[in-house]
């Protein structure tokens, strides 16, 4: 293949090594097509997470290089604690991905036009919004970030049963009907004072059409409160 300019000085592919969904396997093919189309002089490197949470961590220190990319290998969650590691950084020029390894890849689906190693080679970004939530108006609360929705009420009781156990449409299945079972509405209350019962309050980023859409490569940035 023809060699292509350089475009990210670092690269670093995240994935968890005890995947169900072949994550070291697909990161390492990644690093291999991407070492076809890059110079030599590109940085690239292979972070496996060691316990939940850790891609976070790893994700801050992989943004605090200069002109970065930082490619998760995982489904949503993954990609949502990669973006929250990034945003950590504070205000870097720090390029996400998400190369497919989970069970909806919601992101991934939305947003892909093209396989990832061509758009990495290419280096076509955009610019997208995130969600940013804050608990607590204390000068020390610290916000979190979401790339496609923020669920309240059913949605994460759901999808916190179902991290309880092995994933699969069976037993999905039966996570969704055992919450339904014992789950009970919840009460928000508005700026304006009143008061509603609401079973799932859903918070979602969507895309701009007037923004081109971009191949899977994002900025990422806070745009909704």
């Amino acid at each position: 293949m023809t060699t292509m300019p350089p475009v990210f000085e670092t690269i670093s592919v995240i994935f968890n090594p005890h995947s169900t969904g072949d994550a070291p396997e697909l990161a390492a093919g990644l690093r291999e097509q991407l070492r076809e189309v890059l110079p030599d002089t590109v940085e690239m490197r292979l972070l496996p997470t060691e316990h939940a949470g850790h891609a976070v961590d790893l994700a801050r220190d992989a943004a605090a290089r200069p002109n970065a990319l930082v490619v998760s290998v995982s489904g949503d969650g993954g990609y949502n604690e990669v973006v929250n590691g990034v945003m950590a950084a504070g205000d870097t020029d720090t390029v996400c991905a998400v190369l497919a390894a989970g069970n909806a890849n919601d992101h991934h689906r939305s947003t892909s036009r093209q396989p990832l190693a061509q758009a990495i080679a290419q280096g076509q970004v955009r610019q997208m919004d995130l969600l940013r939530l804050t608990a607590g108006d204390e000068p020390a609360a610290k916000p979190v970030y979401a790339h496609s929705y923020i669920g309240f009420g059913l949605s994460p009781v759901v999808a916190i049963d179902m991290e309880k156990g092995n994933k699969g449409a069976l037993k999905e299945a039966l996570s969704v009907v055992r919450t339904f079972a014992k789950y009970r509405p919840f009460r928000i209350r508005d700026s304006d004072g009143i008061r509603q019962r609401i079973d799932s309050l859903i918070l979602a980023e969507y895309d701009n059409p007037f923004w081109p859409h971009c191949d899977g490569l994002i900025w990422p940035h806070p745009g909704v409160c």
